[in-house]
């Protein structure tokens, strides 16, 4: 099957799939700077429409999942990707810096003053727009490390200086912290229609914000032990999300410009039929390995109906009539209505099990690590409709980490969260990053032969228009393989 598209095109691609969705869902505030009364929710809602429009769209879905190996290109015949060798276009970062801050940071802050304006003063809208502010200021220094914070959306301050990325996290957790102290369950003046997340429920967004602030120490903690003290905090108050109601997902649906914007890609650019993303023996191995019952949820057969995956810029197999036999990520998962899932029970479960397996602020027990690891597996199998009965098998046939060495223990614990987080390339990414010491990540991975770097990728470049644009931006960008601050 050749490739129906040259890499080099996939510019365009990535450009008009950035915000997929956006115009269509609301038309409102284009111009935000100019807005000055434009109703909290309204903003709120833009930017959680065009959050997911990146996140899952060309500019961010693509690169992440490519370059960090999650998910394989089929060689060039097939997707053919450049991202996977580690040509990140401009394109790319450029759009996703501005989304965080021109489109999302921007619109968060002048929905929090239209919040704090209004008569009454509306805090559990504020206390929203801060919850999703502080993820936007991680995220982006999850892909940029040092980034503009503490200056960052003052109208008096064009050129904001770029803060070290423990700075940042420090603050995205005073953010939460504030948004928190803010939350009061008992007023019911709230951003409710315009929230696609939890439709005003404040206790979820209560227990949201405790998470965040979870896996953001989780993300610090190597590079500030003293962090495990905080972990050892929220561990003890329980005040994180408790079950799968509290998953922070953005909703997509069938209808004619609300889909997923990976289905938009399949769509326009193949027809419906996935010949761009195939299954990563980093991922399918594992899962083989203990006869995950997620196989056939993320991926599909081959044309023969077994599950096969490829290595980093390995061509799709073919039979003689050229039918691909390796596995691509499945329909399912590219579907119209697949949701954007930001952040999930089964993480906190088996970031849970993380802490006691390594004893983050509380004594370590295996037995409490197997117990929660278990229930973060099983979690994330119900989240994906696995069939029922595989899962049992599935789940008997894992290791009890009770019976294992810590070390041990702590590998089958990161291997089951970067399998979760397949489909969720950024949150993968970090992942990785933090689940060991350089060489001794989970799982192993190997450079490209033909990346111009000799080193894995652990950062993206700075926006070239940041770069040329802000006087007190870095001179040029650190290197692709450069490891940030919390990445040790």
């Amino acid at each position: 099957m050749k490739s129906l598209f040259k890499k080099y095109t996939l510019l365009s691609l990535v450009a008009c799939t950035a915000l997929t969705g956006c115009s269509d869902w609301l038309d409102v505030n284009d111009n935000p700077n100019t807005a000055e009364k434009v109703e909290a929710g309204y903003l709120f809602n833009y930017v959680a429409v065009c959050w997911s429009g990146n996140r899952l769209g060309g500019d961010s879905y693509i690169p992440i999942s490519m370059s960090i190996q999650s998910q394989a290109d089929g060689g060039d015949n097939y997707g053919g990707w450049g991202e996977a060798y580690y040509e990140i276009s401009p394109y790319s970062t450029g759009n996703t810096w501005k989304h965080y801050y021109s489109v999302g940071g921007n619109n968060l802050q002048l929905a929090i003053e239209q919040a704090k304006n209004s008569s009454p003063e509306n805090v559990n809208a504020e206390a929203q727009c801060e919850i999703l502010l502080a993820e936007h200021v991680y995220e982006a220094s999850m892909l940029w490390g040092d980034i503009p914070f503490s200056e960052a959306w003052k109208t008096d301050i064009k050129y904001p200086k770029f803060d070290a990325q423990e700075d940042v996290l420090n603050g995205a957790i005073k953010i939460l912290d504030e948004a928190i102290a803010k939350i009061n369950l008992d007023d019911k003046n709230c951003i409710d229609e315009y929230d696609p997340y939890y439709k005003g429920d404040m206790s979820k967004w209560y227990a949201l914000a405790h998470s965040l602030k979870f896996r953001i120490l989780m993300t610090m903690v190597d590079a500030d032990p003293s962090k495990a003290d905080d972990i050892k905090k929220l561990m003890e108050e329980r005040k994180m999300i408790s079950s799968s109601e509290g998953n922070m997902e953005f909703q997509y649906s069938e209808n004619a410009g609300n889909e997923n914007p990976k289905y938009g890609i399949i769509a326009k650019y193949t027809g419906g039929t996935n010949l761009m993303f195939y299954a990563h023996n980093n991922t399918l191995k594992p899962m083989q390995k203990y006869n995950d019952s997620r196989i056939p949820r993320y991926f599909d057969p081959g044309f023969d109906g077994e599950f096969r995956a490829l290595d980093t810029r390995e061509e799709v197999v073919e039979d003689a009539d050229n039918n691909a036999l390796s596995s691509a990520i499945s329909a399912y998962l590219y579907r119209k209505d697949c949701p954007d899932l930001l952040f999930s029970y089964q993480e906190q479960l088996l970031l849970e099990a993380e802490v006691y397996a390594r004893g983050l602020g509380v004594a370590m027990d295996l037995t409490k690590a197997n117990d929660l690891f278990r229930e973060g597996v099983k979690t994330a199998c119900n989240y994906y409709k696995a069939d029922g009965a595989a899962t049992e098998t599935f789940l008997g046939n894992l290791p009890d980490l009770s019976k294992l060495s810590q070390d041990k223990a702590i590998y089958e614990i990161h291997l089951q969260q970067w399998i979760d987080l397949m489909d969720r390339p950024l949150e993968c990414f970090v992942q990785w990053r933090r689940s060991g010491t350089h060489g001794n990540e989970v799982p192993a991975l190997t450079v490209p032969k033909e990346a111009s770097a000799k080193e894995l990728l652990r950062r993206w470049d700075y926006s070239p228009d940041e770069l040329s644009g802000n006087p007190n931006a870095p001179k040029e960008s650190p290197k692709l393989w450069d490891a940030m601050w919390f990445d040790k």
